[in-house]
């Protein structure tokens, strides 16, 4: 399975025991009341070992670095799964509530049965302000279905899905409709990511 999507809900879903849905739970209007991320260019750092020069060009990153230029309610950043990379730009929302909800739609390659582009969540906590309010980093985890099974295999799911949750069959994956069930799953899951992951807001622009 693989998960292509920007900030890392790609590299912070690990292709089990994760929440998507076929349709989204939020609307922009979900944003209404909370501190929106400054636009630009961001890093999503996925992988600790990544290293990046952050003043070259997005297209000029590796693969590893997550980077993504958020502005409008989209999410920008180079698809590189075929031989050039690809702009490609994906509805990007950071639900209001607590914890808040980064919502993102995910293309679904391999072995996993879903419908095109699902939804996938991820619980979020902002950590730094600029002087204008707007959220320039935050932390950020997976929401899962459940308390992480034993195995941690590509078809590992949990084996006490939380209330709201349904797993869908022969998949390491569930769903849900009730946006107070993927809240609740989403505190509930902080103790349970694995390591930490963050975002930080890079320089305004895009990509170049």
């Amino acid at each position: 399975m693989r998960l292509s999507l920007l900030m890392a809900v790609g590299l912070l879903l690990t292709g089990c025991n994760a929440v998507v849905t076929r349709s989204p739970l939020f609307t922009r209007a979900d944003e209404a009341g909370a501190p929106a991320p400054r636009e630009g260019l961001w890093r999503f750092d996925g992988d600790t070992d990544c290293a990046v020069d952050e003043g070259r060009p997005l297209i000029e990153w590796p693969a590893c670095a997550g980077g993504a230029v958020l502005k409008g309610g989209l999410a920008g950043y180079y698809e590189r799964k075929t031989g050039s990379p690809v702009w490609t730009e994906q509805a990007f929302i950071l639900a209001a509530g607590k914890p808040r909800i980064a919502q993102a739609q995910v293309v679904v390659s391999g072995d996993v049965k879903l419908d095109a582009n699902p939804y996938a969540y991820a619980g979020a906590t902002a950590t730094k302000f600029d002087e204008r309010g707007r959220i320039t980093a935050f932390s950020f985890w997976p929401v899962q279905c459940g308390p992480p099974p034993p195995s941690a295999g590509v078809d590992a799911i949990t084996r006490a899905p939380l209330p709201g949750m349904t797993v869908q069959e022969g998949q390491p994956l569930c769903t849900t409709t009730s946006v107070e069930a993927l809240r609740n799953a989403a505190r509930a899951s902080q103790a349970w990511a694995p390591r930490p992951l963050s975002a930080h807001w890079v320089r305004d622009g895009g990509p170049a």
